[in-house]
């Protein structure tokens, strides 16, 4: 069985895989490090590649700020998530779209400190904490495709 495929191509403006822009001035880089984590343990997981073939087959884990609050020297953030099937399916009117696997997973950190690093720090930690448990749910669901 070839490995199973999770895009992190985040190039696409029309269809972000990534969302941080409740971060304002700071959302590319929150969605680089999501983006980044999400390559890093996906990578590290036996039997995954984020490497795309020709004929690729797998999923694509989408993450967002959902809720982002700065105050009182500290910064608390929360990222919702989706696992999507990849590639998109063909819709009953011929567009493509997506098929869900997974939704309403989401975590939730504070980190010390108002400052840009601040927010990374939050972010990564919770994408940290999410993306592993990914894992599971696409083996098991990959084993019935």
């Amino acid at each position: 069985m070839p490995p199973i495929f999770v895009d992190t191509d985040n190039s696409n403006t029309k269809d972000k895989l990534y969302d941080g822009s409740k971060a304002g001035q700071a959302a590319a880089k929150v969605e680089g490090k999501m983006q980044a984590v999400v390559k890093r343990v996906i990578d590290k997981a036996a039997g995954f590649t984020t490497t795309k073939s020709s004929n690729a087959k797998g999923y694509v884990i989408r993450l967002e700020i959902s809720k982002l609050e700065i105050a009182d020297h500290k910064t608390k953030c929360s990222l919702s998530g989706a696992i999507v099937k990849y590639p998109k399916i063909v819709t009953h009117t011929g567009a493509k779209g997506d098929a869900m696997l997974s939704t309403g997973w989401s975590g939730s950190a504070t980190a010390d400190g108002t400052t840009e690093a601040s927010l990374l720090d939050c972010v990564e930690a919770i994408a940290e904490s999410m993306v592993p448990r990914s894992v599971p749910i696409m083996s098991a669901d990959y084993l019935k495709r």
